[in-house]
């Protein structure tokens, strides 16, 4: 995804170039992330012992993934930018090493199909808050309460499966909330990469730390979209 910055919207031409690139850097790791986990899901689903692997460990390594997104934001911004970008590489592997077993169940056309709307999903949300002159910092504290409150329902669904409990309906109400929140949730990043570029782009560490931290929320948003899209509309191999 390409930004061309109107003129109108800096304080000048200038201002105006730094941002552009400075968003097609963090989409361009962000989709980097995205082919990565791919790729890894691919090569995981065709090797049978590490799609055992994962399957066997579903229930740790979704744990693992919980416990990793309380602290790798932090974790990512606080280190030099070429181990953060080895951090992020890292953990967008491990993602689609973990979530495999999942995608396996479902055909290619529904995979397919799931990605391409998570795609347009976000791209016409990251469009949405770019392009508005609103400012969309009034979401934030009500989104991340979504999003605490959705892995709150996470954890539950994970323990009570443990205990041989259906969660159909569970999951279903899960990936149902899961769609419009990350959705609002890649609107309301993108509208603050433009502030946050405005206060810290002229610091070229800072700006490097950002476009990584701020490519790995929009790959958390992208993943979460598709892995909720697939479980509702995917059709499951026979």
């Amino acid at each position: 995804m390409a930004f061309n910055i109107p003129a109108s919207r800096a304080a000048g031409t200038g201002f105006a170039a730094a941002l552009t690139q400075h968003m097609n850097q963090t989409f361009s790791y962000m989709a980097a992330g995205v082919g990565l986990s791919g790729i890894v899901a691919y090569l995981t689903m065709s090797t049978p012992a590490l799609l055992s692997l994962a399957t066997s460990g579903g229930f740790i390594w979704m744990l693992i993934i919980l416990g990793a997104a309380f602290f790798i934001h932090k974790l990512v911004f606080n280190l030099q930018p070429a181990a953060g970008l080895a951090v992020f590489a890292g953990y967008s592997a491990f993602m689609g090493f973990s979530f495999a077993p999942l995608v396996a169940q479902y055909t290619g056309a529904s995979v397919a199909s799931a990605f391409a709307i998570a795609a347009i999903m976000f791209a016409g949300t990251a469009a949405y808050g770019f392009l508005t002159k609103r400012s969309l910092a009034g979401w934030g504290t009500f989104l991340m309460m979504g999003v605490w409150g959705l892995l709150g329902a996470v954890v539950v669904s994970l323990v009570m499966s443990l205990f041989g409990m259906s969660m159909g309906f569970m999951q279903t109400a899960i990936n149902l909330i899961a769609v419009p929140l990350f959705a609002a949730m890649t609107a309301w990043q993108v509208n603050e990469m433009r502030d946050t570029f405005a206060a810290y782009g002229q610091d070229e560490l800072m700006r490097s730390r950002l476009s990584i931290l701020q490519a790995l929320g929009l790959y958390v948003n992208f993943i979460n979209m598709f892995i909720s899209l697939l479980q509702l509309l995917g059709q499951q191999r026979q």
